[in-house]
């Protein structure tokens, strides 16, 4: 049940011998669906129940036992293996004949996941003997291919198609933005758009994962492992030929160890898995790997797991603690080898109102930064320290939720003081017609000032997703995370449960001048002024298993980007067209 999404926006790489911070992708971003797991955050849990056993006292005490045994609350990082091992523990309650989970969105925020567990109730005997397809259940239990009390294991098939159409790219030189990248066909010349590209990509992802409990205890063993096939045909943002390729997705394994109350619980897991911090300001999966130039499905953006990734996660009680080692997807002429250690601690204060803060080191890098007096140093040695908060009370002040984040960082080697952050409010009036709701966030990301001793310029790491940090579906694309200030508007509209529409509007300002780390187009800049974005965005849910994603937006060129580019005044236009199932 997770597929990574699409409308992926990239900068500008550089060469890997010339690599500087934030050079290469800025992180294909995704519009999470309610089948994008490994991107999400639990924003509430519910749980209900069907039928009975025949004993209303006795369906009381099922639901209350599941309760205990849900293991889930808000703030925790939705996974495929925890919904599964959810799944099979409370399938082994007596008198439960089946488990139903559904993920609702949270349309003003599609990084959350509202989590929907239905248990089926019969009376005793009724619910005896395994289901699936391989215990006689035929097409109907599809992905389904067995679950018993113990066990489950499922066959995964994602997928998605997606077309094409970009006005005026790069806003009208490619030459300029992209000469020299190894992402185009001809580095020397730069990507040949011409005044529109059109194209189209696709891709399926297949494979099994599977959780089982080991004999009586409370621990269970869970794993998954897929393969990845995409396409592209057409002249995209990079390249016109036609790529395809077939390549290993997922592979991991886990051991997951709940009290059985599950109020503690210790999960660890290791290999190519997703990994997502908070809402991926730092972190996002979407920005720890490469979908772009020999790699196909620019836009679509399929792969999302690191090369590899071990993860530790302990709960106890309101306090979660996760530690992790990350090796990023990238793309091998673009390699930095980097390799990220870190930590992030939790407290749920309440349901809807928690605390975080989290450490996270570079321990390997080839990464450069650079200032007007040359090469600064690496990213290796560098530390990132963050703190993070959440808070909404249904009781204090309906449909209103308050985040922000501010982040620090600095280095062994040598003099660094780099801040970044953002601030968010918001409302929904969930009573209205359309569930109308109205956002507003302010993020920052500093700059060089060339006339310090001190390197300044914030390395954003691996940020990204189109919902919340792919600021700009255009614009960003030839824009650096760093150096900038970004003012966000936005506007949600649900007409129907299965039909949401959002507007959003970005304003950029560059923060410095001297803009070095950046696309080399836009390493020293001519004024403050980058540009702004207005983007819609409608999802609609055909079943619950396939889904279309449309998006229209125009970049609008600033003085700064202007200047670079001589006759560079339209705007950066791009219709898409997407159609995603999940199985």
């Amino acid at each position: 049940m997770r597929v990574a999404l699409c409308a992926a926006a990239l900068a500008v790489a550089f060469p890997a011998a010339a690599q500087e911070t934030g050079a290469g992708l800025g992180g294909p971003g995704g519009v999470p669906l309610l089948s994008a797991l490994d991107t999400r955050v639990v924003d509430s849990v519910g749980l209900r129940t069907t039928g009975s056993t025949g004993d209303a006292a006795r369906d009381a005490a099922i639901l209350a036992e599941a309760r205990r045994r849900l293991g889930l609350r808000p703030g925790d990082r939705l996974t495929q293996s925890a919904l599964d091992t959810a799944q099979v523990r409370l399938g082994a309650l007596a008198g439960v004949a089946s488990v139903e989970t559904r993920l609702g969105a949270v349309a003003v925020e599609p990084s959350r996941a509202q989590v929907e567990v239905t248990l089926a109730l019969a009376p005793a005997g009724a619910s005896e003997g395994p289901t699936g397809m391989l215990a006689g259940g035929g097409r109907a239990a599809f992905p389904i291919l067995w679950q018993d009390q113990d066990s489950l294991l499922r066959f995964h098939l994602n997928g998605g198609v997606g077309i094409y159409s970009d006005g005026n790219p790069w806003f009208g030189h490619p030459e300029v933005f992209t000469r020299g990248n190894p992402l185009v066909e001809d580095p020397a010349t730069g990507a040949q758009t011409g005044s529109r590209a059109t194209w189209a990509e696709a891709y399926v992802e297949f494979g099994l994962s599977g959780v089982t409990q080991l004999g009586d205890s409370n621990v269970a063993l869970y794993g998954a492992a897929t393969a990845i096939a995409p396409l592209a045909v057409g002249q995209d943002i990079f390249r016109g030929d036609t790529r395809s390729s077939i390549d290993l997705e997922k592979a991991y394994v886990g051991l997951l160890w709940g009290s059985d109350d599950r109020r503690r619980s210790v999960n660890l897991s290791f290999g190519r898995q997703n990994f997502t911090l908070n809402d991926g300001f730092l972190i996002s999966q979407f920005g720890s790997q490469w979908n772009a130039g020999p790699r196909p499905a620019v836009y679509l953006a399929p792969r999302t797991t690191q090369d590899f990734a071990a993860i530790g996660t302990v709960k106890y009680d309101d306090w979660t603690a996760t530690a992790f080692y990350l090796d990023p997807n990238e793309y091998e002429p673009l390699e930095s080898d980097t390799v990220l250690a870190g930590a992030n601690l939790r407290y749920n204060v309440t349901d809807r109102f928690w605390i975080d803060a989290s450490v996270i080191r570079a321990l390997e890098s080839k990464t450069r930064y650079a200032a007007p007096g040359g090469v600064v140093g690496t990213r290796d040695g560098l530390t990132t320290l963050a703190a993070h908060l959440r808070w909404a009370d249904p009781q204090v002040a309906p449909g209103v939720w308050i985040e922000g984040e501010i982040a620090h960082q600095k280095h062994d080697d040598f003099d660094m003081d780099a801040w970044g952050g953002y601030a968010s409010v918001g409302y929904v009036a969930r009573d209205l017609p359309w569930k109308p709701s109205l956002s507003y966030r302010y993020s920052g990301r500093s700059g060089d000032d060339p006339d310090t001793a001190t390197y300044e310029r914030f390395d954003p790491l691996y940020a990204g997703g189109l919902s919340e940090w792919l600021e700009g579906v255009s614009i960003s694309k030839a824009l650096n995370p760093a150096n900038r200030s970004t003012h966000r508007i936005r506007l949600n509209l649900e007409p129907d449960p299965r039909l949401n529409l959002t507007f959003d509007w970005h304003l950029h300002r560059a923060l410095e001048l001297n803009n070095l780390g950046a696309n080399p187009a836009l390493a020293m800049l001519s004024s403050h002024r980058l540009g702004q974005e207005f983007s819609l965005t409608a999802r609609y849910a055909l079943s619950r298993d396939v889904f279309l994603l449309g998006i229209a937006s125009t970049g609008r060129p600033g003085k700064a980007i202007r200047d670079a580019t001589p006759g560079s005044d339209e705007p950066w236009t791009t219709v898409q067209a997407h159609l995603f199932w999940t199985f």
